[in-house]
């Protein structure tokens, strides 16, 4: 059995983009020689999600405005009250970012399995694979770990 590790980094221009990184993924997939298999796509990000959907600009945009309004960013968030909060501080860079944990909860989309066939990705006829930032924009890391034969 094959099988490789590649980790990309990516950095979104603002809060609530997107980034389609289905060449990515077939990239990681082509460079590591196996044709059927599995890929595993992980982010170990807690304020950013990784969806499979269409890449359409309304799709988006529909689905930007539905996690503002379920999830807004003026509501109170105990993650963002400091004479609450006890656990995992770092008093140098902590900001108001609990909409953006409570995004990502909703979601719980850290990781896809994604099957292999032929060299290629087994992704439906519009489905991409898209990186959505619920935070400030940073550097983020993907990693694709493809394995099989």
């Amino acid at each position: 059995m094959k099988s490789a590790t590649t980790t990309i980094e990516v950095e979104l221009p603002q809060p609530y983009a997107y980034v389609d990184l289905t060449e990515e993924l077939a990239r990681a997939i082509k460079d590591s020689g196996v044709t059927d298999g599995a890929a595993i796509v992980w982010c170990a990000h807690t304020t950013c999600a990784l969806l499979i959907n269409e890449w359409e600009d309304g799709a988006q945009e529909d689905f930007r405005d539905l996690m503002t309004r379920l999830v807004p960013e003026d509501a109170y968030y105990a993650h963002d009250d400091l004479d609450r909060r006890t656990q995992n501080l770092d008093e140098m860079h902590e900001r108001q970012n609990g909409h953006s944990h409570v995004k990502a909860m909703l979601l719980s989309a850290t990781s896809h399995a994604i099957p292999v066939a032929g060299g290629e990705p087994m992704l439906g006829r519009w489905q991409r694979l898209i990186l959505f930032e619920m935070d400030e924009p940073k550097e983020r890391q993907v990693t694709f770990h493809v394995f099989g034969e």
